[in-house]
């Protein structure tokens, strides 16, 4: 399978892929959701207290208000957040125990609340939602990944295809909580040194950028160009 990064093309991606995957037989299903209550009481500690690192999600064009979406980010494309990691010590635990997991945070939507259609960054991984708090089903809260729906259920993994447009709603009167994992697809763990450092790159132009509108006029063959000669920075050692 070739990977697809959203930054370097141009184009919907288009693949066999499911909108949502099939996870019932993976180990790391039944490791999430066994550990569902230890990693909900550390969001809650984190909630409680406040914490400086629950921040507005980066990319301020995705939220229908900026500050309505917020996370705290323990693992970004293989770096780990260690500040972060060191307050949430069993989730940690828990995460590392997962071959190809390159990527975690807690999410937070406020009520009322949307994040706008968009593409992720790749097709390179699983990205899994374990629901820690959702108070409501559909049509009230959920998601869109093309045209499938679904709402979260407190305790419960499912993962999706993130190249494909999706959206999130909540027009209840709650929060909903909810750990984001990704873990890269059996057939790019091997690669996952290389695919983190190209992650990495594309976020960092993307954030640097998100406030013109240049991105728009850069063609594919540049944007390609702008990862290549970024993503060594990015490379992790392990």
């Amino acid at each position: 399978m070739k990977k697809w990064y959203s930054f370097s093309e141009n184009t919907p991606y288009k693949s066999e892929d499911p909108s949502f995957f099939d996870i019932e037989k993976k180990d790391w299903k039944n490791l999430l959701e066994n550990n569902y209550d230890i990693i909900l009481k550390e969001l809650h500690q984190l909630i409680e207290e406040k914490d400086k690192n629950i921040i507005p999600y980066p990319n301020k064009s995705l939220a229908d208000k900026h500050g309505n979406w917020t996370i705290f980010n323990l693992y970004q494309w293989g770096k780990k957040r260690a500040e972060n990691c060191q307050k949430c010590l069993n989730t940690t635990s828990i995460l590392e125990q997962m071959n190809g997991m390159v990527s975690c945070s807690f999410s937070i939507l406020k009520p009322h609340s949307s994040i706008k259609p968009h593409k992720g960054d790749s097709n390179v991984m699983y990205r899994c939602h374990l629901t820690l708090k959702c108070e409501d089903t559909l049509p009230n809260i959920g998601m869109r990944v093309r045209d499938e729906k679904i709402s979260w259920e407190n305790g419960k993994l499912f993962a999706f295809c993130d190249a494909y447009e999706h959206e999130v709603w909540n027009n209840t009167d709650n929060e909903r909580f909810i750990l984001i994992v990704d873990i890269l697809r059996e057939e790019f763990v091997a690669h996952k040194k290389q695919i983190c450092a190209e992650v990495n790159a594309t976020l960092f132009w993307q954030l640097k950028l998100q406030n013109t509108h240049l991105l728009d006029h850069f063609p594919i063959w540049f944007r390609k160009f702008l990862i290549l000669i970024t993503s060594p920075i990015y490379r992790i050692k392990k």
